[in-house]
């Protein structure tokens, strides 16, 4: 079990499945309360039945990050829901749309930016008052802000823009006692990644499924960051691929 988690609390968004429900259950298991976040009410049931059957504690939330008018009204009621707020992981994001920047679909490239970006963005603004003075925010972001690849224009912009945001809130954060980090989970397991190999659209979706990686690792990382035992990365992208940081998660 990480320690320094035990009777905290976080909100993690996009978590019906994959690495935010692995997240969920990691930090669940480290002690945490946990409001298990998906777009609609009841998404998440399934991943907080699980966290209680094994004797954790968690909620359903309904948080559709997408739909920023709502998002600081939606964090006020989770927060109020939980007690307090400790602990925020951005998850929630999308892959689409895979497209040459030829043939791309505007609207889903500035929806792809309001999900992957500005909904983040929203997120933290509206827990910054509840996190102020203890809080740690991870965001989930990937090779893809540092590498173009073909056909993901969309997402490789707003996970660039991510990977500022977070150096941003860490800037900021740093004199409240909000710290913030970034996390790149390799090539996961997930709902995602059989989207990625159903396109075609670049090396990555040749890969095999048998060839990508356990949710559950890059979730510990994930809340190893949150404990506050890992500050020294606050500001940056963390990769689970890190093998020097790897050691750390599970030394």
């Amino acid at each position: 079990m990480i320690a320094g988690l035990a009777g905290k609390t976080a909100i993690v968004t996009g978590a019906r499945h994959g690495l935010g429900a692995a997240t969920a259950i990691a930090l669940a298991e480290a002690g945490v309360t946990v409001a298990v976040c998906g777009r609609k009410a009841g998404d998440c049931a399934a991943v907080v039945e699980a966290i209680e059957r094994a004797g954790g504690r968690a909620l359903d939330a309904a948080l559709d990050v997408g739909d920023l008018a709502a998002v600081n009204g939606r964090i006020s009621d989770i927060a109020d829901r939980l007690g307090q707020l400790d602990i925020v992981v951005n998850n929630a994001a999308t892959i689409e749309p895979m497209a040459a920047i030829a043939a791309l679909d505007m609207e889903k490239f500035d929806m792809a930016m309001r999900v992957n970006v500005s909904g983040v963005a929203a997120v933290v603004a509206a827990a910054w008052p509840r996190l102020a003075g203890h809080g740690r925010i991870v965001n989930l972001l990937s090779g893809a802000a540092v590498r173009p690849l073909h056909g993901w224009a969309a997402y490789c912009s707003g996970k660039a823009a991510l990977l500022m945001l977070t150096r941003a809130i860490d800037e900021e954060g740093r004199g409240e006692g909000i710290r913030c980090f970034g996390i790149a989970p390799g090539l996961v397991d997930t709902a995602m990644q059989a989207s990625i190999r159903a396109a075609g659209i670049n090396e990555v979706s040749s890969i095999p499924q048998e060839n990508l990686a356990d949710p559950k690792v890059a979730a510990r990382a994930i809340a190893w960051l949150a404990s506050g035992a890992g500050d020294g990365y606050a500001g940056t992208m963390a990769d689970v691929r890190d093998a020097d940081f790897m050691a750390k998660v599970n030394g």
